[in-house]
């Protein structure tokens, strides 16, 4: 166990302590990777860190949803990486979602699917999981990260070794998912 164990210094992103960790946002609290559950999970829980997840659309944007398609969170099917953000970005997020009462609280009223930008904008404080969800979104991912100088508060994660080694290069915290 000795030799499993390496020493390397603290990164800020991990500074204070217990951390609260929204897992998608806080999904429980409103549509997961939504701009409403990020609030939520910022006003209501004061989460440290919030996790989303990453996919690239057609026409190369970055947006956070969980899944490949919107079938299980929006009011209409479709794949990410064959929609264009102008056809992502008016679908009913908050459709399917079902709050603690069972009720579809949040259908039709606004919830989007938002693009990483906008939550980094939106929340220049706070710290982010991003996990790269599918491989062509990594370097894409990385540039949006470094165009908002947000690589002391972005935690960037990949599950396929290759987009691994994509962001190996970042000076920011990474990690495998």
């Amino acid at each position: 166990v000795k030799d499993f164990k390496r020493e390397r210094p603290g990164h800020t992103y991990f500074s204070g302590s217990p951390l609260l960790i929204a897992h998608r946002g806080g999904a429980k609290l409103a549509p997961e990777n939504t701009m409403e559950a990020f609030r939520q999970a910022v006003l209501t829980w004061k989460a440290d860190i919030l996790e989303t997840d990453a996919r690239l659309t057609l026409d190369g944007r970055v947006i956070l949803i969980h899944d490949a398609t919107t079938l299980r969170t929006c009011d209409k099917n479709g794949q990410i990486s064959k929609m264009k953000w102008s056809e992502i970005r008016d679908l009913d997020a908050g459709y399917h979602f079902k709050d603690l009462r069972n009720e579809p609280s949040f259908r039709g009223r606004g919830v989007r699917i938002p693009l990483l930008e906008e939550v980094l904008e939106t929340f220049p404080h706070m710290r982010i999981n991003v996990e790269a969800k599918c491989r062509e979104v990594a370097e894409p991912l990385l540039a949006v990260v470094k165009r908002h100088n947000a690589e002391s508060r972005v935690l960037l994660a990949a599950k396929v070794e290759s987009d691994r080694n994509k962001i190996d290069s970042y000076n920011g915290p990474w990690g495998a998912s």
